[in-house]
């Protein structure tokens, strides 16, 4: 029996990723801190990005392991910024108080405070409600992705904003 997981045949090679741990990953982390201008969400993201290639089975290898760790964690630093600020633009929408990143329990109070109002409204309004205020999505495209006419939507959409005020 062998110490740590097995080798894998059909991704990066486990020599190849503890090489980039060894000489890379200090300099991929900072790299990507300066695009996210927050080390320790670029710290987990370059850890996601590298857990992602250790698991993928289908045989994708890059050619250079620091780069391709590089560019997926800044995609998701990137794509957590977008949805902190579809968030925060759903909270403003609602009335709701800002999210602050830097108080812990009023993000998670006001989750909570979100999550009790959105139970409140029939499944249609909430659903209508979460992709046009969570999500940022038009109602044009809200009708396209529900299969109604954007006469339904805003009707439904006008009726949860009335509610959860």
């Amino acid at each position: 029996m062998t110490d740590g997981p097995p080798e894998l045949t059909t991704g990066p090679s486990r020599a190849a990723l503890v090489e980039f741990m060894r000489r890379d990953y200090p300099r991929v982390v900072a790299a990507v801190a300066l695009v996210a201008g927050d080390r320790d969400g670029a710290e987990d993201a370059v850890q996601d990005a590298v857990a992602a290639l250790w698991q993928r089975t289908d045989g994708f290898r890059p050619d250079n392991v620091a780069a391709w760790v590089t560019v997926a964690a800044a995609n998701r630093c990137r794509t957590a910024h977008r949805r902190r600020g579809a968030e925060s633009r759903a909270l403003e929408r609602l009335g709701l108080p800002p999210d602050h990143a830097d108080d812990a329990a009023a993000s998670i109070g006001d989750a909570t405070a979100l999550a009790a109002a959105l139970r409140r409204l029939p499944e249609r309004q909430r659903r209508i409600a979460v992709l046009h205020y969570v999500g940022d999505h038009s109602v044009a495209t809200i009708a396209s992705v529900l299969g109604v006419s954007e006469g339904t939507v805003k009707p439904q959409l006008s009726r949860a904003r009335t509610t959860l005020a």
